[in-house]
């Protein structure tokens, strides 16, 4: 179908869409670039609110990133004044809402609410989307539903998580659209909805680095739902065998102060190194040689799975979520004892990591076993590929809009 012919796409939410620390607003934008250098056209209308969760707003996220942006200031009739962020990021153009009331620690009231659902209805009046993509719950996420379809556009519910758990938000989308198919099936079982699983393309040039033998096993975002309390007692064991072996531990929305929360003694831990949060994933991929994922929560589509197997970086992880569907027959997969899947600030016990400790050991002995998952990462990585993703994608985006 020739560029013209395809859908006019336009994503909104109060959610921003520059979000480094968000999976969610880093698959949209990934989606959103990888269509545009398609030749789709793509819009995107968001709010202020960040994963991050530490006080920064969209002008700081602009001046950290060195984004040139317009500023417009408005005073509505109705609900309190706002601050309006234009900016051209890879070809696609953004507005970005921010109330002169914005407080990141709290949702919207309705006096910031209403607002930016008015900028939603115009954009929807003056771009004319076919498709307008969303994410977010209740109570702006049902307003901005309704907002869409009143101005007769077709919405697309982008679920990206396991979160959500009541139906009454989905009652008037038109579709739903999951990245996984545990996802799907989890939200059949849970909530009787019926979705799409169709995985979305994703820049592989944020994350692509040179191969690499030497360097750290590498965990990233150390939150308790992401298996904080499990890395730690994996360093603690390896660093009492083998402290030459090298961890890594990547802020995201997790700082590395939460391990404080374990009560565990790390004062004799001297192979345990941090690095900040950063949009260039590559750089911390260009440091790793393992990566673990101890997630004890069900993740809908473990991006950084996909990541690390682009890399040919080896991955442990645990058996949850969509983490097998993510790895296949690559990497090494550990099932955790339930009750640490609901209790996340449990420390496991030396003997329960002990598996962990041995694969970790035996990929920095045997070279040959080190290869061997290398290229068993690399291999599983074609599944993901955005050119075989890309097709599908546009196919079921064509479909939505000719419903």
């Amino acid at each position: 179908m020739p560029p013209s012919s395809n859908p006019v796409l336009l994503f909104a939410s109060y959610h921003a869409y520059l979000d480094h620390a968000s999976g969610a607003a880093l698959a949209t934008r990934d989606l959103f670039e990888d269509l545009t250098a398609q030749g789709w056209k793509c819009r995107v209308v968001c709010g202020p609110a960040l994963d991050y969760q530490d006080g920064r707003g969209p002008a700081d996220v602009l001046h950290e990133h060195q984004i040139p942006h317009q500023i417009e200031c408005c005073a509505p009739h109705n609900g309190t004044r706002y601050t309006l962020f234009h900016y051209v990021l890879n070809g696609v153009s953004v507005t970005q809402y921010r109330p002169e009331t914005f407080d990141p620690h709290r949702p919207p009231t309705q006096d910031e609410g209403v607002p930016f659902l008015d900028v939603v209805s115009r954009a929807c009046r003056l771009f004319q989307p076919d498709i307008v993509l969303t994410f977010g719950g209740p109570p702006i996420g049902q307003h901005l539903i309704r907002r869409v379809k009143r101005a007769g556009k077709r919405v697309l519910f982008c679920l990206h998580n396991l979160d959500y758990q009541g139906r009454d938000l989905f009652e008037e989308v038109d579709a739903i659209w999951v990245p996984s198919e545990f996802a799907k099936r989890t939200y059949r079982e849970r909530l009787g909805l019926e979705t799409h699983a169709i995985t979305l393309p994703w820049d592989r040039n944020r994350i692509r680095v040179a191969p690499n033998d030497e360097g750290y096993v590498t965990f990233i975002n150390p939150i308790p739902a992401k298996g904080m309390a499990w890395f730690a007692r994996i360093v603690l064991e390896v660093s009492r065998r083998r402290p030459d072996i090298p961890f890594l531990v990547v802020e995201g929305r997790g700082r590395v102060q939460a391990l404080r929360q374990l009560g565990l003694d790390f004062s004799g831990v001297k192979n345990l190194h941090v690095m900040r949060s950063t949009p260039r994933p590559w750089e911390f991929y260009a440091m790793s040689r393992v990566v673990l994922i101890p997630s004890l929560c069900d993740d809908a589509y473990p991006r950084v799975g996909c990541e690390a197997l682009t890399n040919g970086l080896p991955v442990l992880a645990t058996r949850r979520g969509g983490l097998p569907e993510v790895l296949g027959e690559a990497g090494f997969l550990f099932d955790v004892p339930a009750p640490y899947t609901t209790q996340y600030l449990d420390v496991p016990s030396a003997a329960e990591v002990v598996e962990w400790v041995e694969t970790i050991e035996r990929l920095w002995d045997d070279r040959a076993f080190y290869a061997e998952h290398r290229e068993r990462a690399l291999a599983r990585a074609q599944v993901w590929e955005p050119d075989r993703l890309r097709p599908g994608v546009e196919a079921f985006l064509r479909q939505i809009a000719a419903k």
